[in-house]
């Protein structure tokens, strides 16, 4: 990965949380990553993680529950990335079923292990998984619906994705390395299917730590507009929804912790379920059909200077006018019976 990295002109913004009044407003404002330096330097389990891996291990300990968990793992040849075997007929690790003080036990194990097999919790509700952990380690990032939960584990290499919400994630034990691409990205990236991924979102097939610019050679473009972030225990970064990130965990226990929320009413439905349905309704039409859906969309969706409704009476807007709870019920039924004729 570092000779990746040094590739990469581009450092992620940085801020300090001593510079910042006002954490929520401030990152209602931002478009594009950025890191705050300190962002949760006063969670205890930070400052366990300042003493040692063994103590932010016997601090998580202290507070996990025994609920269950999917918890994965993969053999130390495959250094940590967790991918598709070679010829893509299945994943390189493995899932299995555990909680997170078990978890937590095989990684004291590691620790001493010259090149031990790579283990981790993929993201899960800290609520559920460690029910004390907000209480003592709070941090206050939106004022919209937002969900914390934890990923817990040792060395890992998780390829670049995207997510649908926006993202804070913070930094409580261990190291990260971040490498980041704006949405515009998308077709240097060689992204993998859709429905068949490593962890619920497509991926890039490009390795970071060996890339291979003759199968990939788009890459190359990508990596001129990278932006790359290297954060420590107390850090977080800001990732804004739909941007590609590459994460690298290097440190024998890691703790990240990652608080999602939308600019959005819950009720409004995922934009990527509506992307789902358009390839499936538009995507193999003929080329002149597409570009007029496309005019229709622009109109309809994309266009911000129009009042769609301006000409009609109030009581017929339907969706063309502001959507509200109600009206989304409605449309989803509309979907609902159009899907299933």
């Amino acid at each position: 990965m570092q000779s990746l990295a040094h590739q990469i002109q581009q450092q992620v913004k940085q801020y300090h949380i001593d510079n910042i009044s006002d954490l929520p407003a401030f990152l209602a404002e931002q478009t594009t990553p950025i890191v705050i330096k300190g962002v949760c330097a006063h969670w205890p389990m930070v400052q366990s993680a300042y003493r040692s891996d063994t103590d932010a291990l016997k601090y998580l300990a202290n507070i996990a529950s025994n609920s269950p968990v999917r918890a994965f793992t993969a053999k130390a040849k495959e250094q940590g990335r967790y991918f598709y075997n070679t010829d893509m007929t299945d994943l390189n690790f493995t899932q299995y079923a555990s909680n997170l003080v078990e978890l937590i036990t095989t990684l004291k194990q590691t620790l001493n292990t010259q090149a031990p097999d790579s283990y981790y919790m993929g993201s899960t509700a800290s609520d559920y998984c460690a029910p004390e952990f907000t209480t003592q380690n709070p941090l206050n990032v939106t004022s919209h619906h937002c969900l914390t939960s934890l990923w817990v584990g040792n060395h890992s290499r998780i390829a670049a994705h995207y997510d649908n919400a926006d993202n804070l994630a913070c930094v409580g034990a261990g190291s990260r390395e971040f490498i980041l691409f704006s949405p515009e990205q998308v077709d240097n990236l060689y992204i993998g299917p859709l429905e068949f991924t490593p962890a619920g979102q497509a991926i890039s097939l490009v390795d970071f730590m060996a890339p291979d610019f003759n199968r990939f050679p788009r890459f190359k473009n990508a990596l001129d507009n990278a932006q790359i972030a290297k954060l420590e225990p107390g850090d977080g970064i800001f990732i804004p929804a739909l941007w590609w990130h590459h994460v690298s965990a290097h440190s024998q226990f890691n703790v990240l912790v990652n608080y999602w929320w939308r600019q959005a009413p819950d009720y409004l439905a995922n934009p990527f379920d509506a992307m789902l349905h358009s390839m499936l309704a538009i995507k193999d039409l003929p080329q002149s059909q597409k570009t007029h859906w496309q005019k229709f969309f622009e109109h309809y969706v994309f266009s911000e200077d129009k009042k769609l409704d301006a000409q009609i009476v109030p009581h017929v807007k339907g969706i063309l006018g502001d959507i509200d709870e109600q009206t989304a019920r409605r449309v989803r039924q509309l979907l609902l019976q159009k899907l299933n004729r």
